[in-house]
């Protein structure tokens, strides 16, 4: 039986993460979500994914706390930043603090999956790490 990965998308925009889970059934990955920082957390802890997908921007947590946050919880799961507030952070400051990738919103879908792939396929191990 063949173990089909799972991703984290954490977004508050309903429509984001509606797109994602249309990607993700694409992509032949198992897609959790939320739109709350605090349930996100709960289910990383709680949960194996093989990739977090986070705005940097949703209520309640932001910005560079958000990722640190997620790579006190989960170290070398794949990190992706999205946002589309490119004046927040950079993607320097965001591979700082533990992001593999980092892409604006509107995201560029070819971009965005050939990183999901890297990712899902081992060949990331957490903040910015190859295997």
């Amino acid at each position: 039986m063949t173990h089909q990965p799972r991703a984290l998308v954490l977004d508050d925009d309903e429509n984001i993460l509606s797109a994602f889970q249309d990607f993700f059934r694409r992509e032949h990955c198992a897609m959790l979500s939320s739109s709350d920082p605090e349930e996100a957390f709960r289910t990383l802890a709680g949960t194996a994914v093989n990739l977090v997908i986070a705005d940097l921007r949703v209520e309640r947590a932001q910005g560079l706390a958000l990722c640190r946050r997620i790579r006190v919880v989960r170290p070398h799961v794949p990190l992706i930043i999205i946002t589309g507030y490119p004046n927040l952070v950079s993607e320097e400051e965001a591979r700082s603090a533990g992001a593999d990738f980092y892409f604006l919103k509107p995201l560029e879908l070819d971009a965005l999956r050939l990183a999901v792939r890297k990712c899902l396929r081992g060949s990331f191990h957490g903040a910015g790490r190859p295997v």
